[in-house]
């Protein structure tokens, strides 16, 4: 039993909205996924995208197609998973997807301990944040994604786990200037070149947020990366400053990095893991949530002032 390709096919292009993106992920030439699409669309008996220069728009049957497709997916998966958990309760492979705080601070941990306790399970990480994983946990290409808890998530299939309240603050090279001072406000960091992670929109906001709410514009930020680690080399080596949480401090002294003294955080946000309510049939699974949880414990950086929400 697998879920139409066809139907597969049309999911992957309502995402990323581009046909050549779409084909790589699916591992299909353009050609074939264009045949998937023209074939659903018979089916269904009209267009489901309009092909415009700036990419696949799904048009209004396309949009009442893809809430139910969606749910085909996640049935399919949930009964796959819950399936094989019952027949063999182990996991071949578990496929986690993890942002910057989760792989650096307890993820490493976490992942020895599991080895141990679970030899016949092999472990792969995406790091990526959880904007970027999401759509990948959805498909079945991931098992768990652990990043900041999105407030507006909605999917009954998908089940989100609280596990630590993280606070966003400022890196920068122990030789920099400001950190003489007893206290950095928001004014003393405008002037400053930032370096920000291009694919956490999300943090980008709440840096901007931070120079609004004290009633300054943003800085223009000097260097956007891909990589969070040639961020990280670069406020190690430079006189930038990088947004990361301070949860994450005490794993970055090593490498000559730690958090300005900030009056107070430039944001606060619920981080934990987004899990298939299926794949906690697995006992792999629910260990390996357990361990995080007990390793975030031990880390608590001090909450200082918090913006109300």
């Amino acid at each position: 039993m697998a879920i139409d390709k066809n139907l597969t096919a049309f999911l992957v292009v309502a995402e990323t909205g581009n046909l050549t993106t779409a084909a790589e992920r699916l591992g299909l030439a353009q050609p074939s996924l264009t045949k998937r699409l023209k074939l659903l669309e018979e089916e269904y008996g009209t267009r489901l995208f309009d092909r415009q220069p700036r990419g696949m728009l799904l048009t209004p049957i396309g949009r009442e197609l893809l809430d139910h497709a969606k749910r085909i997916e996640q049935r399919y998966l949930q009964a796959r998973e819950a399936i094989e958990a019952e027949k063999t309760n182990r996991l071949e492979v578990l496929r986690i997807g993890a942002g910057p705080l989760f792989r650096r601070a307890y993820l490493v941990g976490a992942f020895d301990r599991l080895r141990t306790e679970h030899p016949e399970t092999r472990l792969e990480l995406r790091a990526d944040v959880h904007l970027q994983n999401l759509p990948l946990l959805r498909h079945g290409e991931l098992d768990i994604v652990f990043g900041a808890l999105a407030a507006d998530i909605d999917e009954e299939d998908i089940d989100t786990v609280e596990i630590v309240s993280a606070h966003l603050g400022a890196i920068a090279n122990s030789d920099h200037p400001l950190h003489r001072q007893e206290q950095v406000s928001a004014r003393d960091l405008v002037e400053i070149p930032w370096v920000l992670y291009s694919n956490d929109a999300e943090t980008t906001a709440m840096v901007r947020g931070f120079f609004v709410r004290n009633a300054l514009n943003p800085p223009e930020f000097s260097v956007t990366t891909s990589s969070y680690e040639f961020g990280l080399d670069l406020v190690a080596t430079g006189n930038y400053v990088m947004p990361v949480p301070m949860e994450l401090d005490q794993y970055l002294l090593a490498t000559g990095m730690r958090s300005l003294p900030l009056e107070m955080p430039i944001d606060h946000f619920v981080a934990g893991a987004y899990v298939r309510r299926s794949s906690l049939s697995y006992p792999v699974v629910r260990r390996l949530l357990d361990l995080v949880r007990t390793l975030s414990t031990r880390d608590r950086a001090p909450a200082g002032p918090r913006r109300q929400p």
